[in-house]
């Protein structure tokens, strides 16, 4: 029973048509050609009767290493039928009449076939944690796409299944598809396996990945090992000589890469009736298309000669890719009512602080440099946000020289900038004061921390900085960020006689120079507020970068460093030299995520426990009180020369290990306790 992915919405409904989500929600209501020509693509008609619809290629998935990634089963059924194992998939039924015999012989075609590169044996799996995982699942960015499952409960409560307005992209039966071992591979990077795939990858670690797969394969405990692993096909040669007749006069070679000896040839198209959009016709592809898809089809392939303009191009790139699931673009798009909880962030910053930012006009808003390196999932300019960008690949290498061309404006160049009145407009002695809701590269802001004003200049195009710093609101509603040039007059008439032109010039003229920071940030970094522990450990808690927002930091004299986390209960960090300055803890209203001032920073792998507490003994030394798998566990840490000294303490039973991992880059010594339920370790850098 797949309960966790029960779905909250009411998406229970089965469909028989392939699912091609950005057709669904923008075009299934009124067919056009648009719509049309977006279907042509995503079902891979291009891929078989050719032509040009100016998206990206949508070619299927690497076939060389599948018998490898999926159960045996699940592939002979899903090649027989698709949307039967996996409704709503793209890929059409192509070998309606195969029996058993020749679908095991394709199975061992497959099976013969050989990767361009050698995979690397999977690394082993110690623990898989699925309530952390689905934590994962519910908050990156994954039902934006994806069903949200019913047992995570957002801050703002559970959604109304009335409020999910458009269909979730399903998954079938993983259970019979994957191993967790497959299934975290694929999670960790998809682009491996389907390289034009709409599936983007999401930047995460491999125990991530392994426990969002734990979560959506229903693992209830902590050991890899309960799970069925796949074994593989050994080829037979014979059964594989006839696999490869069945995959050839099937035409698989159409959509997927395949040898040359499999190759298949594009079929002219020459007429708009029957064929594939008859569901009931006995040769070529089988899908079962809705009205609504084939009276689109239809209307495309009346005009499929005409060149899409750029325009058109880049919106439905951003439809295909599914881009639109996060992002606005023209008043479109953007998650439905019953998403938008489970996207989290700062809520200072109000729906900003949430939602990705929108796409109205990005390819005139973006400098082509910064926008290429955003659509790679570079340039992250909103740590703040919880949902990731993830990175597409291949079908995003020419997205961003469509958005430029499509979304051009007249370009405008600053004159007349001075960035000394730059700098004192950025800041707050008689300026805008921007840092105080702005960071500046590694200076968090005064208050609230919005996106970091130091790469402005890198970042965005002249004429749309203008344009925003006129009228925030235009661009996105609802935003916090206020106009301090309202209706073009200056909020300031001293600085450079109020020339609304002159000042913004001034402002980007300052950003390019990168001569010092605004006025403003407090002069107190000189120690003042540094913890220097010198004759006892010390604690402290603190937002720490990697640990999270319950980091307990343990400061000791010998000079290495701990940062605990205080959710999962686990070390995080240890660093050596000095400790840490406490200046924006103890006195900012909006803390940022600190990171230590020492050197040599190592991090643990991500705790799997729950944290208790902790108790300090006479000399100040911390022990942190933990449970995994319903036992309680304790860890007390002490400082030595150059290092630390761990002590994992635990009533011993007979079926029970806690997890203890080690950071890397430090040398690891143990020392086995005669007492059972005692390990004793010490770390020293390397």
């Amino acid at each position: 029973m797949m309960v966790r992915l029960a779905l909250v919405l009411g998406a229970m409904t089965l469909y028989a048509e392939p699912l091609v989500t950005g057709f669904e929600r923008f075009h299934a209501s009124t067919p056009t050609a648009e719509g049309g020509r977006l279907l042509y693509n995503e079902l891979g008609c291009v891929n078989c009767h050719g032509g040009e619809t100016g998206l990206p290629a949508l070619r299927g998935p690497a076939l060389a290493t599948v018998t490898q990634r999926v159960r045996s089963e699940w592939l002979r059924k899903f090649i027989a039928n698709p949307a039967s194992v996996h409704p709503g998939t793209v890929m059409p039924q192509v070998l309606a009449k195969a029996d058993d015999k020749t679908l095991v012989a394709i199975e061992h075609y497959l099976a013969s076939l050989k990767p361009k590169t050698a995979a690397k044996g999977p690394a082993k799996i110690l623990h898989v944690n699925g309530a952390r995982g689905g934590e994962l699942f519910n908050t990156l960015g994954c039902v934006a796409c994806h069903a949200p499952g019913k047992d995570f409960v957002p801050p703002e409560g559970l959604p109304k299944s009335s409020e999910f307005t458009h269909r979730s992209v399903g998954f079938g039966d993983l259970k019979a598809k994957y191993s967790l071992e497959s299934l975290g591979t694929f999670i960790l990077d998809p682009l491996k396996v389907r390289t034009d795939g709409r599936m983007p990858k999401t930047v995460m670690d491999r125990q991530d990945a392994i426990d969002i797969a734990g979560y959506l394969l229903e693992f209830q405990g902590s050991d890899g090992r309960l799970d069925n692993p796949i074994d593989g096909v050994v080829a037979d040669k014979a059964l594989a000589i006839a696999g490869r007749k069945a995959v050839i006069s099937a035409r698989c070679a159409a959509c997927h890469d395949l040898p040359k000896d499999a190759a298949a040839a594009p079929v002219a198209l020459k007429k708009t009736e029957g064929g594939c959009l008859d569901a009931d016709h006995a040769k070529g592809p089988r899908y079962a298309l809705s009205e609504a898809q084939c009276a689109a089809l239809k209307l495309f392939l009346a005009k499929k000669d005409e060149t899409a303009s750029p325009k058109l191009a880049a919106d439905l790139t951003l439809q295909a890719l599914n881009c639109v699931a996060c992002h606005e673009r023209d008043g479109q798009g953007g998650p439905d009512t019953a998403r938008k909880p489970y996207f989290q962030g700062d809520h200072n910053l109000g729906d900003t602080g949430r939602y990705p930012p929108p796409l109205t006009g990005v390819g005139g808003k973006l400098r082509p440099e910064w926008l290429s390196k955003v659509l790679l999932g570079e340039n992250r300019v909103r740590p703040y946000l919880k949902t990731k960008m993830p990175q597409y690949g291949a079908a995003t290498a020419e997205l961003g020289k469509l958005l430029g061309v499509a979304d051009a404006r007249v370009a405008l160049k600053f004159e007349g900038g001075d960035d000394t009145a730059g700098r004192k407009l950025m800041g707050t002695q008689g300026g805008a004061g921007c840092i105080t809701c702005h960071r500046w590269g590694d200076r968090p802001s005064l208050g609230i921390q919005g996106p970091d004003l130091s790469n402005i200049a890198a970042r965005l195009q002249e004429g749309w900085l203008r344009e925003y710093l006129i009228n925030p609101a235009a661009y996105r509603a609802g935003t916090l960020m206020p106009s301090f040039w309202p209706a073009g007059k200056s909020f300031n008439p001293a600085i450079l006689g109020g020339d609304t032109d002159k000042q913004i010039a001034s402002i980007f003229k300052f950003v390019e120079s990168a001569n010092g920071e605004p006025e403003g940030f407090p002069q107190n970094r000189n120690g003042e507020f540094e913890i220097i522990p010198k004759d006892r450990p010390v604690v402290q808690r603190a937002f720490t970068d990697g640990v999270g927002v319950r980091a307990i930091l343990v400061g000791f004299p010998t000079g290495v460093h701990l940062a605990y986390d205080g959710d999962k209960g686990g070390p995080g960090l240890a660093w050596k030299g000095r400790f840490f300055d406490a200046y924006l803890t103890w006195y900012s209203r909006f803390p940022t995520f600190e990171k230590p001032i020492g050197t040599q920073v190592v991090a643990w792998p991500k705790p799997v426990g729950h944290f208790l507490g902790y108790r300090l003994d006479a000399k100040g030394n911390p022990t942190f009180l933990n449970e995994q798998r319903g036992v309680k566990v304790e860890e007390t840490y002490e400082g030595i020369e150059h290092g630390l000294r761990r002590t994992v303490t635990w009533v011993p039973t007979p079926d029970f290990a806690p997890t203890i991992t080690h950071p890397a880059g430090m040398a690891v010594d143990m020392k086995e306790s005669s007492a059972q339920g005692r390990r004793v370790f010490t770390y020293l850098w390397k």
